[in-house]
Parts: C-alpha cells; structure tokens; sequence
C-alpha cells in the first residue's frame, strides 16, 4: 500500500491511498463468493449460479461491497502507517477499483494541531490562603436576612427607604416624545401603571430609585437624567429623558428576628450559624482560590503556544456552547426575541469560549502525554461517585447515562485534565 499526504490547510490534509491487485484480492474473492452464495439470478437455483454471471449481474454491488471493505481496512492502516492523529473524516472521493488494477481513494482530513509547548514546569503563580473575616460573615447574614425579609404595607406618612417595595406610575420624555416611541425596544423602561420595583440601586433605572427616597405614597415627581453610554437599548444612548413618576402604595422590608432566621434555616442557635456561615465562606474561598491559580496557568500556557484548530471541532465545540448559553438564558427567563437581538453577541462568545476551551484540551493533552499521566478504572469510579452525589443519582445509573449518551471519553478526558493541572500547580513556581 502507497500513501501520499498533502497538507492542504491548517489542521487539514488529503490522504491517497493506492492498494495494488495482490492486495486486495483475498477481499474481492470473498464478496464474489458470497454472492455466489446468496445472489438470485432467474434460471439459476441459488448458490448455483456461475462465478462469470454473478460477476456480470452484480458487478455494481459485487464493486461498492469491496470498495466499502476495503476503505474500513486500508483507511484506518494509512492512518497508523503516517502517524496521522485524526479528528474528522471530512471527505472521500476519487475511489476506483477493478480485480485487475486494486483500488485508489482519496481522503480529507481534519487532524489535530501541531504545536510546541512552552515551558509548563515553574510556572509563576502566587499562593494565597484565604481568609474569613467577621466582617464577611456579618455581610452574609445580613444578605440572609434580607433574603427572608416579609413586606407590610406600610403606615400613612412612611417615607420611602432602601429596601422598601414600592408601586409607581412612571412615563418617560425625551424631547418631548414618548420614550416608547423614541426606542420601541425599550417598553419595560419607558412607562408603566402599577409598576412594582424594590428600592435598591441596581434594580430599575436608578436614577428614579434613587428620587423616589423619601417619598410618601400618593406624592409625585420629576426626574431629568442621561441615558449612558453602556445603555443596552441603541436608541437611547446618550438620550436626555424626563419622567414624572407617582408613588402609590409601599411596602416595607420587615427583617426577621433572630429566632424566625433560625426557624427558616432550621438551626439551633445564632452561634452555629455563624460557624457554618464562615464554613461555607471558607470553602468557597478556598474554592476561588483554587480557580484562580489554575487560570493563572492556563492564561500562561494558552499566551505562548499560540496555534490553528480543527475547523469541523471548533464548530461541533460551538454548537455545544452555544447549546449550553441558550439552556442558561432559558433559565434566566430571557425570550426568543431576547436571544435573537443579541445573536451576533451571543455567536461570537460562543466562538471565544469554544476556542479557548478546545486550546486548553489540547495544551493540557499534550502535556499529559509528555509526563505520562494516565487514568485508572478506580479514578474514573471515584469520579462518578462524586457527581452522583451533585446528581442525586446512585452511581451506577449516572455510569449508564453516561455510557448511553457516548460520553465516557468526554468523563475521562475532564479526569486526565484535572490530573494534569495538579501536576502543573505543584511544579509551579512559587
């Protein structure tokens, strides 16, 4: 068998691959025989007919049975004969084969990429433990509270305060137009009745958040202020908007006490639940900081070993994100029409992130093959226990759905990766 490979592009080749007639008989007389066998011709009882005739009246499927035999053959031993790692078979054409000839085809590939690592032992990176502060714990009850807090309505003469839970009428100018006019796609923010928002900064347009402190239900007010240059909605940016806005009912934010906290989180004391406050705290530090040294390694390696990618990978890679942001935005509430004003936003994440994540596969890869980390049955076991338990699932069947869904690679891939980024965090410099 003779192979020529041709680069053709980046992460592409083309492959031909020629089999001489010796090479390939054994398997054309097989298919010839078998038709023999099982091939109805009128006049002939079956597995009597002759060899010439069965050649002649099934020369097209007799042709295509050995063509497709000996491609699964030969592909696969051209592939190990040039060392090609492949990714994808894009394409096979100019396949010829007679008896008398042998057989010829021509490949495309995508394979993987060739690149140079850089030095991945001593990386810099600082270790910092993290540490809880009272003041982190405090802050956390607090958002505790919050998060449990009741609203009741509040008494004539309450002046609005942060918190509070406040029903508005608002309707917004700019030169003298109606806001929803001026920007169609803005009708959330443009006018309501009833219109319920809890006073806080990041909620609403916080320029009438911040007006309606101190207001008392039935008072009303103007509002002047500039729409931002970081506004989502194009028609508004850098707009002057008036808006007359008519406080009508509030509703005060009613913390609850130390006793109905610990009834809600169901604790004994205030005394433990601080204690598994700053646990908690603890371990998602601990958890950051974990992040962050491994970022620290993978911006290092990713910004020096700069190279191309399989195109039919990066686009399977962003079919998979994109999937992933579309489930997460659903998630979140947003619409169709929410997804579809940002399409080209979204794409172009999807397309950073899937290439970054398919460099990181690669470096990490290759490095795992260079200081010979593999894997063992009782890691990948380990493995599945854990996420069972994230899963609510018995092992077992987590280990069946991953089988059935053909993403044990995937599993052992993650495992190889977390492997390896251990072993780079203790050959860090430090």
């Amino acid at each position: 068998m003779k192979v020529d490979t041709q680069h053709i592009g980046p992460c592409k080749v083309k492959v031909i691959v020629k089999a001489e007639a010796d090479e390939t008989r054994t398997d054309y007389e097989d298919v010839v025989k078998s038709f023999m066998q099982h091939g109805r011709v009128p006049g002939f009882r079956q597995g009597k007919v002759p060899r010439e005739i069965v050649k002649r009246d099934f020369y097209k499927e007799i042709t295509e049975e050995v063509q497709g035999r000996l491609f699964r053959t030969l592909y696969r031993k051209a592939l190990e004969q040039e060392k090609i790692k492949m990714v994808s078979l894009r394409d096979v054409g100019d396949m010829l084969f007679s008896p008398e000839t042998g057989i010829t085809f021509a490949m495309t590939l995508d394979v993987q990429p060739s690149f140079e690592l850089p030095n991945y032992k001593k990386v810099p990176v600082t270790f910092e433990e993290p540490v809880v502060t009272e003041e982190q714990v405090a802050e956390h009850l607090d958002r505790l509270r919050k998060a449990f807090a009741k609203f009741e309505e509040a008494p004539a003469g309450h002046g609005v305060e942060a918190g509070d839970l406040v029903s508005i009428d608002f309707v917004g100018l700019i030169n003298g137009q109606p806001v929803k006019d001026v920007a169609p796609d803005a009708k959330a923010i443009a006018e309501g009745t009833d219109f319920w928002i809890q006073v806080e900064e990041d909620r609403f347009l916080p320029e009438i958040v911040h007006a309606i402190k101190g207001m008392k239900a039935g008072e009303s007010t103007e509002v002047k202020f500039k729409f931002d240059k970081e506004q989502p909605v194009a028609a508004l940016r850098g707009q002057k908007a008036v808006y007359s806005v008519t406080v009508k009912t509030v509703r005060m934010r009613v913390l609850p006490k130390d006793e109905e906290l610990l009834a809600q989180v169901k604790i004994d004391s205030m005394d433990k639940l601080r204690d598994q406050t700053r646990t908690n705290l603890g371990e998602s530090a601990q958890q950051a900081e974990k992040q962050r040294r491994e970022q620290t390694i993978i911006e290092f390696l990713l910004k020096k070993s700069e190279f191309e990618l399989p195109e039919s990978q990066v686009s399977d890679e962003i079919n998979t994100t994109l999937d992933r942001m579309m489930n997460e935005a659903h998630y979140r509430g947003l619409t169709r029409e929410d997804l579809e004003k940002n399409r080209e936003a979204i794409i172009e994440n999807a397309t950073a992130s899937a290439k970054r994540q398919l460099r990181v596969r690669y470096v990490l890869g290759r490095i795992a093959e260079l200081e010979n980390i593999t894997l063992t049955d009782a890691e990948v076991d380990q493995k599945i226990a854990e996420l069972s338990v994230d899963f609510r699932m018995k092992p077992e069947q987590l280990r069946a759905q991953i089988e059935k869904n053909e993403r044990m690679d995937t599993l052992r891939s993650q495992i190889r990766d977390e492997k390896t980024m251990r072993f780079l965090l203790e050959e860090a410099k430090r």
